[in-house]
């Protein structure tokens, strides 16, 4: 499952959020997690389940336990990094994923000075970026106002309002059961293209 509306719905819950900080320190099985966190073992399985379901986590390996049946024993993956706007002219997710780190890779050597530098570049990323999505913001609220009168035709309308919010013309299109080259005319024809 790599779906983001998948992704947010299983980010959503807070015992699932929590169950996969507690496995980045390290893997570990229901039981100990249930301990750590305070929650039932049985709530722990079912939001592992949920977990595994999503490909967040993965069973890496089964111990024998000589108090009982063999532990199954999580660990995280599939990272990435989840990007939402919410603007006034537009909403926009996009997803990137992370790389796995290889089993015997370390890591950068690094101090606490090294990640705040990181953390404050972070942060005027976020900065600027934010001041390009007000720009955005401001061009797509200008293209639909010019859409709106302009173009009499509703469903021309939905697919020009469409594109101007992600610039993809073959989402557009299957969004409205449409060829590519339908949308791709429609738009080159409003934008003179």
């Amino acid at each position: 499952m790599t779906d983001i509306d998948d992704i947010l719905g299983v980010l959503e819950n807070s015992t699932r959020r929590a169950i996969l900080r507690r496995l980045l320190l390290e893997s570990s099985y229901a039981l100990e997690i249930s301990k750590s966190l305070g929650v039932s073992q049985q709530a722990i399985n079912k939001q592992l389940d949920v977990l595994q379901k999503a490909n967040l986590i993965f069973l890496a390996e089964q111990n024998q336990n000589s108090f009982g049946p063999p532990r199954k024993i999580y660990m995280p993956t599939g990272f990435s990094s989840i990007v939402i706007d919410y603007a006034p002219s537009f909403i926009d997710i996009k997803k990137y994923d992370l790389p796995l780190p290889s089993n015997t890779e370390i890591g950068e050597k690094g101090t606490i000075n090294s990640l705040f530098e990181v953390e404050k570049k972070l942060d005027d990323l976020m900065r600027a970026r934010k001041e390009l999505l007000e720009k955005k913001n401001s061009i797509i609220n200008s293209l639909k106002r010019e859409i709106i009168t302009r173009t009499r035709d509703s469903i021309i309308r939905d697919i020009l309002m469409d594109y101007i919010e992600g610039l993809d013309p073959e989402k557009v299109a299957a969004d409205h059961g449409l060829d590519s080259e339908t949308v791709l005319n429609i738009i080159e024809r409003f934008f003179n293209l």
